[in-house]
């Protein structure tokens, strides 16, 4: 398996953990709303960006 889609499917996880913590409000232990969506919103910037750089990384046939 190419190491670039692992790094694509980890940024998806993050992703997915951000959806999930902004929704439920609930990340290891229960967040109140402000903390839940910042949470949220930070894990969902930081699962795309890392996407974004797999993707990238990808088309550019780096190793």
């Amino acid at each position: 398996m190419n190491k670039h889609i692992a790094y694509g499917l980890i940024g998806f996880g993050y992703f997915l953990i951000g959806i999930f913590t902004w929704k439920y409000k609930y990340f290891i232990f229960e967040l109140d709303e402000i903390k839940a969506t910042l949470f949220g919103i930070l894990f969902i910037i930081y699962g795309a960006f890392r996407v974004f750089r797999a993707i990238k990384a990808f088309r550019n046939g780096e190793k």
